[in-house]
């Protein structure tokens, strides 16, 4: 090969041997374990817990309203105010119905006067046929005109009772001992009849009202349940279910629950707030884990486990049992398993980690 010919291919074998050096990268790094703190499930039973606000209520609660149509000309009570049964708590324009039963009185006289002109013909018509003065017939019409005349005194007089109890209805009473709740009309207003004018709390037990949200309905009648109130954080008194709705809410899609309670006399006051305490059945395999090892997936609660043999994470769906502070109580976890407790929102499932120090739960 002559020196002009090597001359010119040296060139294109070096650049050649750049251009292959050039496309050959280096391998990506190997991403090094994430370190996670994790959680050994011990094998004791967990006692389950679940808090639910609620407020005091009382065990029987009147919406009072007149069962006449009118004008309230006068609002006798206030909210809060206690009240007697048969106490006065307003009063409707009774004109309109001072006028039609006076109209009825009016008609009861009247009949009152054909029967007695119609029994008195029946006697005089009695005497007549005695005497054989009058044929039966005759006598018999008198009988069925006054008897005619003593229905229509029976009806009246129906009419008039009716007129004079739409007078008394005109005045609204309570129909216990209690508290007036509040006052859903005033002065001046034209109500219907029924319409709600008075709201009443009847003297006697009382309850703590609460909601269950829809997927935790079946904890109501689980368990022991007590009651605490805020104003008194270390008493608790026993509660018992004593009606849980059969339809949810419309606006909150929750069903409204009563727990009856047993205290002292006076012991607890309308409106107070109040916590309902559910102490759940214990449960094997679970147990006490920060909110923070929890994640949601569609809907459903799940944890991220560490298999140590193969260093990866595993998804698995919990159930929920209570909460109680800062913690969840969560069940159907095997003894042994080690849970991921910080950090899950950065994991995913099958990624390789390395534990820290674990502790126990």
């Amino acid at each position: 090969m002559n020196g002009r010919f090597r001359s010119a291919v040296w060139p294109l074998v070096l650049g050649s041997s750049l251009l292959l050096t050039a496309c050959d990268k280096a391998p990506p790094p190997v991403e090094k374990p994430r370190p996670v703190k994790l959680v050994t499930v011990g094998a004791a039973s967990v006692q389950g817990l679940v808090e639910l606000a609620g407020e005091v209520r009382a065990r029987t609660e009147s919406t009072l309203g007149f069962r006449v149509p009118g004008k309230i000309i006068a609002r006798q009570v206030e909210a809060g105010q206690r009240v007697q049964k048969g106490q006065v708590l307003a009063r409707l324009d009774p004109r309109d119905y001072a006028l039609a039963q006076s109209s009825a009185e009016s008609q009861v006289a009247a009949a009152q006067a054909d029967v007695d002109v119609a029994q008195a013909e029946y006697r005089r018509y009695q005497e007549l046929r005695a005497k054989n003065f009058v044929s039966e017939l005759d006598l018999e019409r008198k009988r069925v005109a006054a008897a005619a005349a003593e229905a229509r005194l029976a009806g009246v007089k129906s009419g008039a009772t009716l007129e004079g109890n739409r007078l008394d209805d005109a005045v609204l009473r309570a129909d216990a001992d209690g508290v007036v709740t509040g006052v859903l009309a005033d002065t001046g207003e034209v109500v219907a009849a029924g319409q709600p004018v008075v709201a009443l709390a009847i003297d006697g037990s009382r309850e703590i009202a609460v909601e269950f949200p829809e997927d935790r309905t079946q904890l109501a009648r689980m368990g022991r349940a007590e009651v605490t109130l805020w104003a008194q954080p270390g008493v608790k008194y026993p509660a018992r279910l004593r009606e849980l709705a059969a339809a949810a809410d419309p606006v909150t899609r929750t069903f409204r629950a009563r727990y009856s309670v047993q205290a002292p006399a006076n012991a607890l006051a309308l409106g107070q707030s109040a916590t309902l305490r559910l102490i759940l059945p214990a449960q094997k395999g679970g147990a006490r884990l920060p909110t923070t090892a929890l994640i949601e997936d569609h809907g459903q609660t799940r944890v991220f486990l560490f298999d140590p043999v193969t260093g990866v994470l595993k998804s698995v769906p919990v159930t929920v049992a209570g909460i109680d502070g800062n913690e969840v109580i969560v069940a159907g976890l095997t003894s042994g398993a080690q849970v991921v407790v910080a950090g899950v929102h950065v994991l995913s499932e099958g990624q390789k980690v390395r534990p820290l120090a674990a502790t126990s739960k």
